[in-house]
């Protein structure tokens, strides 16, 4: 079990179980409680599913039963800071320091999903490879070819990073988008992504001014909801953005780029019911 290959303990910990059962018969939650020094052999799946949580105490007794090393150690227990963080700051102060106990091809791999989604039209530029006929030597026309603009120099520096990447390619003496993805953990992503999603929100805004309503659609709705509504609405969005990607997958003949930004959150806090 490679403990660098996670960033959330607990599914580290199911697999790690599952692992252990499927080359060890024998082995069982009261096994391991019991090499923890812990009495309740419910907490192993406790923790797995969210509903209690490691302590610090308890960090040390996980680490010798799960027979880590001095640095896998470290790295576990800045896992289970990382997985407790409540919010992206945190998040990203705990991920900075086990990105420094990564071994260096898992390093690289986060630094470059890091960077891909650290500037807006890295995307955008991924985008307009499907659209435009660009190569070394017009790569001014990808950079006037966004709105906003961005300079020669910008687009430039995205072109690189995506060869570097191996997210395009030159195909018949043009660049093109390979059909392949940067890595996306569950968690790790998400903390990436955030400050992608606020460079988008600020353009939204933008084209407020600067599209008419023909050429694009922002709506508010403001309403109150139960905790059961609440979730069926997510879930409703959830579908919605399938059904978008499905039209985009089967469309032919781009002629532009184009941002969709779905937002649903709390305005308020939460009223408890007795």
């Amino acid at each position: 079990m490679n403990v660098y290959a996670y960033y959330n303990y607990r599914k580290y910990l199911q697999d790690y179980y599952e692992y252990r059962k499927s080359v060890q018969r024998y082995f069982s939650y009261r096994t391991f409680a019991k090499k923890a020094g812990y009495s309740s052999s419910g907490f192993y799946i406790d923790l797995i599913k969210g509903r209690k949580s490691l302590t610090p105490q308890m960090v040390p007794k996980f680490v010798a039963a799960l027979g880590l090393n001095e640095r896998e150690g470290k790295y576990f227990q800045l896992m289970v800071d990382f997985t407790h963080a409540t919010t992206p700051s945190s998040k990203q102060q705990v991920f900075d320091q086990m990105s420094e106990l990564l071994p260096r091809a898992t390093k690289t791999l986060t630094k470059n999903q890091q960077e891909y989604y650290s500037k807006w039209y890295y995307v955008a530029v991924r985008e307009s490879l499907s659209v435009l006929n660009i190569n070394e030597k017009n790569i001014q026309d990808v950079a006037l070819f966004l709105n906003p603009r961005i300079s020669l120099p910008q687009a430039k520096q995205a072109i690189q990073l995506l060869l570097d990447l191996g997210l395009i390619e030159l195909t018949d003496g043009f660049y093109r988008s390979v059909n392949k993805a940067i890595t996306n953990g569950n968690e790790i992503a998400p903390l990436f992504v955030h400050e992608f999603q606020k460079q988008m929100i600020d353009l939204g805004k933008s084209a407020l001014e600067h599209y008419s309503t023909e050429r694009r659609n922002v709506s508010c709705m403001t309403m109150s909801v139960s905790a059961e509504g609440l979730e069926r609405i997510i879930n409703k969005i959830d579908v919605f953005r399938k059904e978008i990607v499905d039209i985009v997958r089967s469309d032919e003949g781009e002629t532009m780029v184009c941002e969709l930004n779905v937002q649903f959150f709390p305005l308020s806090k939460e009223k408890e019911t007795k």
